[in-house]
């Protein structure tokens, strides 16, 4: 692998672990959210923050995923 290419890969694995952080942060905040009483909250509502919750969770274990692949990928080819 070319050093452009093994830069790339470190750039992505750096943005993907940054964007991983923030949704898994994103999504403890829409869980909290979701169980922490307060008037006018409706099933609804609670429904909408948990799966948001667990949506963000899905998404941050398939970055996670592609990054460990990525850093494989690197330590293979050096």
């Amino acid at each position: 692998m070319s050093k452009e290419m093994v830069k790339n890969l470190q750039e992505k694995i750096a943005d993907f672990k940054r964007f991983s952080f923030v949704l898994l942060s994103l999504s403890a905040f829409l869980y909290i959210g979701s169980i922490v009483p307060f008037e006018g909250k409706e099933t609804a509502d609670q429904l909408m923050l948990l799966s948001a919750s667990y949506t963000f969770l899905g998404v941050t274990i398939l970055f996670y995923r592609r990054i460990s692949v990525w850093k494989k990928k690197l330590n293979t080819d050096q």
